[in-house]
């Protein structure tokens, strides 16, 4: 039986900086990702006047009055860049938020508008970064529409409510996007002491947000990520390799925790221990058609996973995934074909027909995109030879242990 930990969660520790920065007692931030987009979040929380340092694994936030504008590198970290425009349209003297080619494609419009309409300022170039922003923001109603990113409502909660007293409403048009996302935003706010309230519709969500709050908590424990888990629990259930992968929360809001039925359906035997899972058998039946539009982080591995399985498999209800670190939907149908695995485009998925993997003559291309590296890495388990993937590294991102994890299953 092979024995792994999960990585801490990418999106709960975006999340945690940024609340403990704004904490009024000192938070002590325990086991924190600290990853390149995470470490893009810490260093623009520092440029704005965040007071925190290292004491080992876990971060430690001093209570700061000297927020102030700034110029914020956020890297390729397009959470950075959202979470972080929210706060900035706080402040009084403007910050410039910017990153690398690949974050000035990402869009952000919505958001923008949004913040416009309560009374910030904004520069920026159709909606992409650099974008300069300056407050103050003022409480009002506000509303974004169907299927946008739920980072972009993320961002408006935590300003909210963090803002200047009055109240606020947010509506977000259904159909909502990525739910799962919205409920970690809410609930690690509510470890902070910081909350809102939210009502189901038959239009969306709509949101009440009482401003004037303040962030307050001494310490908070960052969970394992989901999202990075399903890699080796793909890994396992394609090769047949017993696991046990410890560090996973399993009532946790995070809606990648769903892969577990997903494996279920092909077949594998997937069951709770202490701090985990365990997984034993090969998958060998395809999962049918898989809605992803709440867990888009989930497509990549899914992918990996289908291309092994007889018959059709569907992914969809996912079309942000055109706009994340790379167009992952058109990343691995290139991949796949490059493997001979049969597939279609969909304009929020794929459909892919399970084939044998064929080793191609060059590197598969993953855009330097995290999870498209370690799809193709982990489908590479069950190539008839070593499978060559460009862009190593990248997978340090959101899983710094992935590559010799991975050579675990071997």
């Amino acid at each position: 039986m092979l024995h792994l930990s999960a990585p801490a969660s990418k999106s709960l520790t975006h999340r945690a900086l940024l609340l403990a920065a704004r904490s009024v007692v000192p938070c002590r931030v325990v086991r924190p990702l600290l990853g390149a987009d995470c470490r893009s979040t810490l260093g623009a929380l520092r440029a704005l006047g965040a007071s925190v340092e290292s004491r080992g694994d876990d971060l430690v936030f001093t209570p700061t009055r000297g927020w102030r504008g700034a110029a914020l590198d956020c890297g390729n970290s397009g959470t950075t860049l959202r979470l972080l425009t929210g706060q900035c349209a706080l402040l009084d003297s403007p910050s410039t938020l910017d990153g690398d080619a690949s974050l000035r494609t990402r869009p952000n419009a919505p958001l923008l508008d949004a913040l416009a309409a309560l009374g910030a300022t904004i520069e920026n170039i159709d909606g992409h970064a650099p974008l300069t922003v300056c407050g103050p923001l003022r409480p009002g109603p506000v509303s974004l529409g169907p299927r946008v990113s739920s980072q972009y409502a993320s961002s408006l909660l935590l300003a909210l409510a963090l803002g200047p007293d009055g109240t606020s409403t947010l509506h977000m048009h259904g159909p909502v996007s990525s739910r799962p996302y919205l409920q970690l935003t809410e609930d690690i706010a509510a470890l902070f002491g910081v909350h809102w309230t939210r009502e189901d519709d038959d239009n969306g969500l709509r949101y009440t947000i009482v401003g004037g709050q303040q962030a307050r908590a001494e310490r908070v424990v960052i969970e394992g990520d989901w999202s990075s888990a399903a890699f080796p629990l793909v890994a396992a259930a394609i090769t047949g390799t017993p696991l046990q992968l410890h560090n996973l929360n399993l009532h946790s809001a995070q809606g990648d925790r769903r892969v577990v039925d997903v494996l279920r359906s092909c077949g594998v035997d997937v069951n709770a221990v202490d701090d985990g899972l365990q997984v034993q058998g090969r998958a060998h039946r395809s999962p049918g058609r898989v809605d992803l539009g709440a867990t888009p982080d989930m497509f990549p591995a899914l992918c990996a996973l289908a291309a092994t399985l007889p018959g059709t498999t569907e992914l969809y209800g996912a079309p942000s995934l055109r706009h994340k670190e790379s167009d992952r939907i058109r990343m691995m149908a290139q991949g796949l074909d490059a493997l001979g695995v049969p597939n279609t485009e969909l304009p929020g998925g794929l459909r892919i027909e399970g084939a044998p993997v064929q080793v191609p003559a060059h590197p598969i291309e993953s855009a330097h995109d995290h999870r498209i590296f370690m799809a193709f890495s982990t489908l590479g388990l069950v190539a008839p030879a070593p499978l060559p993937v460009a862009g190593a590294g990248c997978e340090a991102v959101s899983y710094p242990d992935f590559t010799a994890h991975l050579a675990r299953f071997r």
